[in-house]
């Protein structure tokens, strides 16, 4: 991981000390670099990537114009308001100074932010009444506190790093990544390598790889994951990340097995596929479409003996027909089902669209 740490304000001259023991105490573990200059901040964000931009206090005019420029870079934002926030500070010169910039940027900021870093309780409660951010990680700081060292400081910050960067892992994968995904999925849907067209491509970048395994099992997909991984006999980096920690969007409902929730018992497989439709329909409708869901239809469809034309004209019947087709166009994108199994037509439409989006956001902050 690389961290830009921007600390602009320091009126008491606590943060820069507070900065420099971080990036000293990480060691190799990550990059760190440092800067209290906005227009040497600006620098370093357009000459190079960093996947964290950790802005340290409030209320300087530079902070909208770095934190846009780092968001349109891919570079996630963490936030210390250390202390910045509190009535006591945001009170003074409320009218003239401190309202006028929470709402041209400081509030933008802090909403924006993956993390807000608060160091006690009382800053936290704070953060909490303000209702910009609900994602408040406490870590104590051990320049004003006894209560903790400089090595637990420094590694909780670690930890918070990399739990904002297995957060969402999609949105971070690249294109070529994105395509090993999608055949892993297809092998282990399958169980066999021989199904893929296209000639398999590995991945050299081992974060890339902890992507993958994030998105997996942040999606409830990691034995399909872990299937192709075994038939494709790709070099992948062995890592455990049953232990790692993310952060989830606000009203984040965990994805329900399309078994568990209409149940077991049908008369024919035709009837349990209507019911599958019928419950994908409800899911698109409230926005909890997830890649889980495909995986399960596509294991539904290739192993499972159902009537396809009697199928396709009871989809029909019950008006099903247009969501099957455009379930079947997400399902070739992204678990590479074929069209022999299809029981309707793919169908590429703005609707289609809109649930690929679903999909593509299930994990989005």
């Amino acid at each position: 991981m690389k961290i830009l740490h921007y600390y602009p304000t320091d009126p008491q001259g606590v943060i820069a000390p507070y900065v420099i023991m971080l990036c000293e105490g990480m060691g190799l573990e990550c990059t760190n670099e440092r800067t209290p200059s906005a227009s040497e901040a600006m620098q370093h964000l357009r000459n190079s990537h960093y996947d964290i931009l950790h802005i340290h206090g409030c209320w300087h005019n530079s902070l909208w114009r770095i934190g846009r420029t780092a968001l349109s870079a891919g570079t996630r934002l963490v936030v210390s308001p250390h202390g910045q926030l509190e009535p006591w500070v945001a009170g003074q010169n409320y009218w003239k100074e401190k309202l006028p910039k929470t709402v041209a940027y400081q509030r933008g900021i802090v909403r924006r932010a993956y993390a807000v870093v608060v160091q006690g309780k009382m800053e936290e409660e704070c953060i909490r009444r303000l209702g910009w951010n609900p994602r408040t990680v406490v870590v104590r700081n051990c320049l004003v506190t006894q209560s903790t060292t400089r090595r637990d400081m420094t590694r909780q910050h670690f930890l918070l790093y990399r739990r904002v960067m297995d957060s969402n892992p999609l949105e971070l994968m690249t294109d070529s990544t994105r395509l090993t995904l999608r055949q892993l999925l297809k092998a282990g849907i399958t169980g066999d390598a021989r199904w893929l067209r296209e000639q398999c491509v590995n991945i050299a970048d081992p974060d890339q790889w902890r992507l993958v395994y994030c998105y997996a099992r942040q999606e409830h997909i990691e034995d399909v994951v872990r299937q192709g991984l075994q038939l494709l006999r790709l070099d992948a980096p062995d890592m455990d990340i049953s232990q790692s920690e993310c952060f989830q969007p606000a009203g984040y409902e965990e994805s329900e097995p399309i078994e568990r929730a209409i149940g077991m018992q049908f008369e024919t497989e035709n009837k349990r596929l209507i019911a599958t439709f019928r419950h994908l329909r409800k899911l698109a409708q409230h926005r909890t479409l997830a890649i889980s869901h495909l995986v399960e239809l596509d294991r539904e469809l290739r192993y499972h003996d159902a009537d396809e034309d009697l199928l396709a004209e009871q989809l029909q019947e019950r008006r099903l027909d247009k969501l099957a087709g455009r379930i079947m166009q997400l399902m070739a994108e992204q678990t590479g089902l074929d069209e022999g199994y299809m029981p309707v037509a793919p169908i590429s439409d703005r609707t289609t669209r809109r649930m690929r989006q679903q999909i593509e956001n299930h994990l989005k902050i």
